[in-house]
């Protein structure tokens, strides 16, 4: 056994420094609090910098929009339709920067393994670090490892994946990095394919050169149904610039399995080296393009989940539901990757009894469609029902709140829904939002003298709009376009779009 090297005392302890675990421990520290954010590995930012996935769904307020303002100010941003894209490198910076400003202290290399809980509060943290055991006390404690290591650790009732999937997650991806791509010339060419082939079988340029590839022998598999191009803030020349992608898939996987997490890396490596060989053979644009990095992330989209005050279920998003003690916006549609092998990326919609108002719902189309529904068919007489582009849907501080425990919220893709809900709401923008909710709700808590459960939702709500969340009225930007456009929404790779 081994015994405690260090012992540290914090306020509000911040276990993650992904981008919901920056925000919660930039509002913590900037509320007055003395806050300690862990983070095992050696830089912040979690999937948005280290997975490469550099640019953010969803809506981006208050914290999330500083950062972003910030390093749009040093040239560190692309502005691009609803996806504005961070430097990654940059970001790590600028997020540490920004919390050692505040105050806020930050161990790298620490691993939040164990903690002590009594009388229903969590006392203290236990991680192994270069240093050995440490110990870290507190009064409020945020989970923001994203597969709920901390809430798991101390008791709290959790939930994997989803009954009709049988334990399996979403399938997850490896972003990476490629250099010398003309970024110009591949926009041309997918812009020409879709004029000159509106009828094909394959909806677009990419898809129907892996289908001409793996006609060939050049690759084993469709390797993408479909992948978003990340253009990397590096330069202003469009024709020889980086890029980030989020491309390839590995299924059947289980994100909260050490085995099958290092299955997933390995498949990934050997995917994404095939996939870069196809773009440079196939695809106009890539002939030049050399990989830069492998994304040191491996990009699992869901785990554990915790039970906490509140489930919030995918009909809320559907239903585009408010909430008195609702702290963040949700625009998006749903995006759940398929768990098991086949030709499309992601499943847009859910199933209900009838429709749902104001989604976008239609009789059902994908009863003998096995790579949705690989285990069970689903009742003949249900609707697909797809979330509006033109409404949007709060997320509760209930369900930040853990069950059983006084002083423990969960922020980020751990916090308590359900399956699709997780997987539609686990977006970097919305993360960005829950954790400034969390750490706020920590620091508004503690100035109380309450149980996280008891602190009224709707004063952190007004809180949160004082700090400059946009709260009080629907989401703005891009969204806004949306929102007034004349144009009604049309189903598009099984998503409800409307063009801005």
């Amino acid at each position: 056994m081994l015994t405690t090297c260090k012992r540290f005392d914090a306020e509000v302890v911040v276990c993650g420094g992904g981008c919901s675990g920056f925000t919660a421990a930039l509002a913590a520290a900037r509320a007055g609090k003395r806050t300690m954010l862990l983070e095992m590995r050696e830089s912040l930012g979690g999937l948005f910098t280290n997975g490469y996935i550099t640019g953010a769904a969803g809506c981006i307020d208050g914290l999330g929009k500083e950062l972003y303002d910030r390093m749009e100010k040093d040239g560190d941003v692309t502005v691009k339709g609803h996806q504005p894209v961070i430097e990654p490198e940059k970001g790590k910076v600028m997020m540490e920067q920004l919390l050692l400003k505040a105050g806020c202290r930050i161990l790298y290399g620490a691993h939040a393994v164990d903690c002590e809980v009594e009388d229903k509060k969590i006392t203290k943290v236990i991680c192994y670090c270069k240093s050995g055991k440490i110990e870290i006390t507190g009064k409020v404690f945020i989970d923001a490892t994203g597969d709920a290591d901390l809430a798991f650790a101390a008791g709290v009732p959790t939930e994997v994946s989803d009954p009709e999937y049988l334990g399996l997650n979403s399938a997850a991806t490896m972003g990476f990095r490629l250099s010398y791509v003309n970024v110009e010339e591949y926009q041309q060419a997918s812009r020409e394919y879709t004029v000159t082939h509106p009828d094909g079988p394959h909806r677009n340029l990419l898809i129907a050169k892996e289908y001409e590839a793996l006609a060939n022998g050049d690759i084993r598999e469709i390797l993408s149904g479909g992948f978003i191009i990340f253009e990397l803030p590096v330069g202003r020349d469009r024709t020889c610039t980086d890029v980030s992608l989020d491309a390839t898939h590995t299924y059947d996987t289980h994100g909260d399995d050490v085995v099958d997490l290092t299955r997933q890396i390995v498949d990934q490596h050997s995917k994404v080296l095939e996939f870069v060989a196809f773009l440079k053979k196939y695809v106009p644009g890539y002939e030049n393009a050399v990989l830069s990095n492998f994304a040191p992330m491996n990009g699992v989209r869901d785990s554990r989940r915790i039970i906490g005050e509140y489930i919030l279920k995918s009909e809320d998003l559907a239903a585009a539901r408010k909430f008195d003690d609702g702290i963040a916006q949700f625009c998006e549609p749903f995006d759940t990757h398929v768990p098991t092998p086949g030709t499309q990326t992601a499943i847009r919609h859910i199933h209900a009894k009838a429709p749902i108002e104001p989604a976008i719902c239609r009789p059902m189309q994908d009863a003998k469609d096995r790579m949705l529904h690989p285990f069970v068919t689903p009742d003949l007489d249900t609707w697909e029902v797809r979330t509006n582009p033109k409404e949007y849907a709060e997320i509760p501080y209930r369900s930040l709140v853990a069950a059983g425990i006084d002083n423990l919220l969960a922020v980020g893709r751990c916090y308590s829904a359900d399956f699709h809900a997780i997987c539609a709401t686990r977006i970097i923008g919305t993360s960005m939002s829950m954790g400034q909710a969390g750490g706020t709700a920590a620091a508004m808590a503690i100035d109380a003298g309450c149980a996280l459960r008891d602190l009224d939702g709707a004063a952190l709500k007004q809180q949160l709009i004082k700090d400059g969340c946009n709260l009080h009225q629907p989401p703005v930007g891009y969204w806004a376009q949306v929102r007034e456009s004349k144009n009604e929404p049309r189903i598009v790779a099984d998503m409800a779009v409307v063009t801005p």
